[in-house]
Order: C-alpha cells, then structure tokens, then sequence
C-alpha cells in the first residue's frame, strides 16, 4: 500500500514532541519591567500602572496555567501593580496556543497544532496596548488570501473570498441569485458580530435579565431579526441559499465550537462573518509567535513563571460567620487563601486566576470536604453538553499539494450525517465522508517545512471521551482502543483526500498524531473535549460557568479572591474571546480588589 502503511502497527506518538523554541528552565524570572515611553495605538488605551511599591507591599496574584488566558492576565495584574506568578505544570506556557516540530525525519517540519486561524486581530492588539506597547513590535502578522477553501464531496470546490464581487460571481455561478442573498446574509451576519460583541462578549453577564435587557440587547434585535439569532442555523440558511453546498459553506464554522447548523442558534453566523469581513490572519512563524510574545510581554512586567510547577489544590477556608465578605454584593461563603503545589509547597495570594478548563478546576483543584459546593458544582458539569473531541494528524510531506491553500476544509457530501461524530471504528468505514479542516501554512509561510515539502496537519473532529462512552453503551458496543481509532480515522482522512485527487499518503515522510485522551491529560481537557464546554443557548453568557443567573439555585458557588479565564469560562472558546474574557475579568478584579499596591493604614 506505499511506504506509510507499515506503521500502522507501531505506537502512536514514535517522533518526540519539540515545542518550537520551547522555554526549559524550571524557574523562570522576569526582568524589571521596562522604562520606556509608553506607545499608545490600536483600538484600546492602556490601564496606568500602579506607583512604584517596595516589596511587601504589593498585593499577590497567582496564576494557575499559563495559556493565553492565564499569560494575559498576568501582564495585565503586573502592569495594575500586582506581585504575579504564573505556575505552569508543563515544561513550557501557551496551553494549546503553541508550534511544535518533531525529531527523527520530522526535523526542519513545523506545526501549530492549537489554534491555526488567527480572527479577530484587534483582539489580539488590544492585550498589548492595554498595557502600553504594539503588537507588531512583537510579531509579524498577515492576512490569508482566500480565506479558506471548502472541498466538497462531490470533488468540487468554493473559496472564501474578501472581494465582494468576485464572491458574488462564485455563488451566482452555482445558484442563480445567491450573489446578492449573500450580500443580504452577510451584511446581517456582520451586524449579529457588532452588536453581539457589544452586548453579550464585552460585557460581562451576572444575570438573566441581560436577556431582556434593551440597553444591552436592544441595537442587536433592531439589526437582525430575534428569531433568526435563536433559531437553528440551518433555517437561517434555507432562507438565503437552496443549494447545499452554499448552505455548508456558510456554517461549517460550528465545527469549532462544538454545534452543527442543526442545533446552532442562528447568531453563530457572526463566526463567517469574522472571516470574511475581518479575514483570517497569520503570524508569520507560526503561532508559536503568539505564545512568545504573550510570555515576553509577561517577562517585560516583572511576572515570575515557574514551569513544572503543577497545581495539586487552590486553597480555600470559610469566611467568618459573623462579618462574612468583606467585598460589597459578593455572596461568596470561603475565600481564596494561596495554592498547594504537587511538591507540597504553599504560596499565599490575595488573588488566584485559575486557567485550566473551568470544570476541572472545581473537580481536581478545589477540597470537596471544605467546600461542598465544589463538589456540586464538579458534578454539575460533569454531564454537561461539551464540545468534539478531535484526533489530530501531522504530517511531514516531501512535496507539496496542488490546491490546498492555507486553510481548508473538506465537507462531506452527506451534509446533515456527517455531523453526527465518530465514536467506533466502523463509523469511519468507505464510502463514508467525513468534516475536517486541513492546515497548510507552507502555502503563506515556507518556513514551516523543507523547501519542496509541506506540514499539514488535520484536525478529524470525533467524539469526546464521556459522549464516546455513551454512544457505545447505547449502540451495545464496546470502547474501541485509541490505536483501533486512530488507525480507522487515519485510512477515512486519506481516502477523502485521494478521492478528491491528492494522493498524499505516499509523500508523507513522518506522523504525529494526538489523541482525544492526550488532549485531556496534556492539558486539563475535561473529556478530551478540545473547545471546551458547547457554546448552545444555555451555555452562554449567564448561564456559561461560573454561572451567574442571579437565581441562587442555579448560581455556581462564589469564592472571593478566585476568577476564571479560559475557553469554558465566559465569553467562550478561541484565542480572541479568551483574551476579550481576560479584560471583562481583569476589569472586574480591579473593581473588587483594587491595583496591587495594598492599601495602607493611616
């Protein structure tokens, strides 16, 4: 069957993994932070920093996880005068945001093997003038052009295109008239993204009255039609496109949090609005650039990182019965005291900010004994709606591959089914097709693979580990191994990419692949679900963790001193709504508790 098919029966995970230009030491501290002018730009002023304090007399912030969530923060409680330490169990920060290379016939090949599409660039410029510098002294970025492109399963393909004009003939080529319902859809699709950012993302939501709340929701029912933001995205479709293909081509994008069009409310469609109205972007060297710069902008604030450093407990004690909290309107019955290290070790904090995924936080880190409500709340989510799980493919190829761009996805032709996700092996079975997305940089960047060669990596979206168990409990089927999985996903991947002509598995050169069970160990994924929590109508907003309805019985337990970041926490999944929830978060600790310089007794 050609050179690749002899390691099916070898281990998973042969070639090590190598974080491009990974940090190693296992304390890690920050040079003073810099004395030069401060360079306001972009869309958002920085916070001013806290007058200078003498040890001791700073107020401490721990940060358990240093991906993007946890490395955001950091740089901003430093900026706001706070003593910062990150403590990151892995050997290097960036959580999933990172480039990776592989040894053995994998050298000279790089991958981002977390995020891939950088949307929304202002988001990611706003983290950096919020405490007085400019992204591009940082990293280089650029736009991808076309933004995507859909391989369908009829072996034809559409491009996203910025042009207007030229998208309009496209459409109207496959469907007459659809042109201008385009322009229609995405005009509305652009108003769902303005004014739902501005209602439910940049602000913060501590109550189910912001649901009907016509300061906040007002603007965006007046530009879009209430009952197309609610109803399944597919009706919305219908509405604009008959032709299936146009159809999938507008809401493949619930892929990445966790929906189909099926069961996505219609507001989702400000996700294609992203990309085609903002465009997709890329840092030229990888998103390891990304996690670079977020830690050397943490380093230039003065933060400590100390990595290997894993979290066993986030320390709490009950408040005192008969003064209770000591910040106005908190419900909170325990405080956060420091966090316990694996090792033993204690740290103090007045503030901790945990990023690793919301849910494992209540049920690994918080004592079940000394706060109950923890235990609640762990059980509250275990069962939770949570998004795919995916097996992750990189390939090494020794040439390149005729029309793959950067971004591509690959749609199967059985448009509703193919959103059912895999759970055995026999659900990958010929003649079936499969939805995957497919990363090509080498198409934007050459510096991701050997001259004449490509890196592609494939992400299959599959079933997470708890929906896995129970979709085989209901079929009467046992749990397939990962090795059984994997090799079934593998064969259906590269049969889809022979029928559409591109026979690759004789180029690929060396494999890695990462696993759903990997997903969840390497970096506290509840079930391996790799976008967190599912983005449906009752996780949003109030009612995505830590919930708070201001129904007491619905409300997730308050802890003074600890807040959230992070992809299953609000607003949601990806690298510019985690950083968008870092400042409504930010923002709300500078409320409660102040800069970090602790206040003196007169």
């Amino acid at each position: 069957r050609g050179p690749f098919s002899s390691r099916r029966s070898l281990p998973m995970f042969a070639h090590a993994r190598v974080p491009a230009a990974s940090p190693r030491a296992a304390w890690r501290r920050s040079p003073a932070r810099s004395s030069r002018a401060v360079v306001r730009a972009s869309i958002a002023e920085p916070s001013p920093p806290a007058a200078a304090a003498k040890a001791g007399d700073k107020q401490t912030a721990i940060v358990v996880g240093g991906g993007v969530g946890g490395l955001g923060m950091a740089s901003r409680l430093a900026h706001a005068g706070y003593d910062v330490t990150i403590l990151e169990k892995n050997l290097d920060t960036g959580g999933r945001c990172r480039s990776e290379s592989f040894e053995g016939k994998g050298e000279g090949y790089r991958f981002d093997t977390g995020p891939s599409l950088m949307l929304l660039p202002d988001r990611y410029r706003e983290q950096f003038t919020a405490v007085g510098k400019n992204l591009h002294d940082y990293m280089d970025i650029e736009r991808v052009d076309p933004a995507y492109r859909a391989h369908f399963g009829d072996h034809t393909t559409l491009d996203l295109l910025y042009d207007t004009e030229r998208m309009r003939a496209q459409l109207d080529a496959v469907e007459e008239g659809a042109g201008g319902r385009y322009i229609d859809w995405l005009g509305r699709a652009r108003a769902s993204l303005d004014y739902g950012v501005a209602a439910f993302i940049e602000k913060d939501a501590n109550s189910i009255l912001d649901f009907v709340d016509l300061r906040r929701v007002g603007p965006l029912a007046l530009a879009v039609n209430p009952v197309d933001l609610l109803l399944p995205q597919f009706n919305q479709m219908a509405k604009y496109f008959k032709n299936e293909k146009l159809r999938a081509l507008f809401s493949y994008q619930e892929l990445y949090v966790g929906l189909s069009p099926y069961n996505a409310p219609g507001v989702f469609s400000l996700l294609a609005a992203t990309e085609l109205t903002d465009g997709v972007w890329y840092p030229i060297g990888g998103f390891d650039k990304v996690r670079q710069s977020l830690q050397k902008l943490a380093d230039e604030e003065g933060v400590k990182t100390r990595l290997g450093a894993e979290v066993s407990k986030i320390v709490t004690e009950p408040l005192p019965d008969e003064t209770g909290s000591a910040i106005k309107g908190s419900k909170a019955t325990q405080r956060v005291t420091g966090v316990r290290l694996e090792s033993g070790e204690f740290l103090n904090a007045d503030v901790v900010v945990a990023n690793p995924d919301l849910p494992c936080v209540w049920e690994q880190m918080i004592d079940h004994e000394t706060f109950p409500e923890a235990k609640k709340e762990a059980e509250r989510w275990e069962d939770a709606e949570y998004s795919c799980s995916v097996i992750e493919f990189n390939w090494c190829l020794d040439a390149t591959v005729p029309d793959l761009l950067h971004h591509n996805v690959f749609l199967s032709g059985d448009y509703k089914g193919s959103w059912e996700r895999p759970a055995v092996v026999e659900d990958f079975a010929a003649p079936k097709q499969h939805n995957f997305y497919c990363h090509n940089p080498v198409y934007t960047d050459k510096s991701c693979a050997p001259e004449g060669g490509a890196s592609v990596m494939v992400l299959l979206p599959v079933a997470n580990i708890n929906e896995q168990k129970k979709i085989c409990k209901k079929r009467g089927l046992p749990v397939p191994s990962e090795e059984d999985m994997v090799n079934a996903a593998r064969e259906a991947v590269l049969r889809r990419f022979k029928e559409a002509g591109k026979d690759i598995e004789k180029n690929i050169v060396s494999e890695s692949v990462t696993t759903p069970s990997q997903w969840q160990e390497r970096f506290n994924i509840k079930h391996g679900a790799v976008f967190g929590l599912s983005h449906g109508l009752t996780q949003l907003a109030a009612f995505r963790p830590p919930v708070r309805t201001g129904i007491p019985q619905l409300d997730s337990p308050e802890v003074d001193g600890l807040h959230f970041v992070g992809a299953s926490t609000r607003p949601g999944n990806g690298v510019p709504l985690v950083l968008m929830g870092v400042k409504v978060v930010f923002e709300k600790i500078m409320e409660l508790h102040g800069a970090g310089v602790k206040a003196t007794k007169q």
